[in-house]
């Protein structure tokens, strides 16, 4: 309908993506959204701050075993994520952090890549670790 070239997101994401950010973020909410648990109402947060000589914002926050954990997506590289950085810095209680981009899977210091089209396992990933922490408080 708004005459994207959708092989293109696939084949060569990091073209495709380029000036693209506020869909590809739309894109991640919704994949979020419908994999999240059925029987549970799903809504969207975020986080902003404004204080201080510059601003921070994180795109979405999910709770994942209990945990706040932020969630970044970026069209391209996104190579600096200075808000990650600082909300994990500020936010101890949160272990790390999760980037939906256009790269492959990796793991650099508290920050998780992931690709995009893996959202439905991260998500499943959460949802399965949620489950192990409830039974564990359960067995206490």
């Amino acid at each position: 309908m708004n005459g994207l070239n959708i092989a293109g997101w696939f084949l060569d994401p990091q073209h495709e993506f380029v000036n693209k950010g506020n869909l590809v973020e739309a894109f991640v909410g919704q994949e979020l959204i419908a994999y999240g648990q059925a029987n549970t109402p799903q809504q969207t947060f975020y986080w902003h701050k404004e204080t201080g000589p510059s601003n921070a914002e994180i795109d979405y926050l999910a709770q994942i075993a209990h945990q706040v954990v932020p969630i970044e997506v970026k069209a391209g590289s996104g190579s600096t994520l200075r808000s990650m950085r600082h909300f994990l810095e500020t936010h101890p209680t949160s272990p790390y952090g999760i980037r939906f981009s256009a790269q492959n899977y990796s793991v650099h210091e508290a920050i998780h890549s992931y690709p995009l089209y893996a959202i439905a396992s991260v998500v499943a990933q959460a949802e399965s670790a949620m489950r192990a922490a409830i039974l564990q408080l359960a067995q206490q």
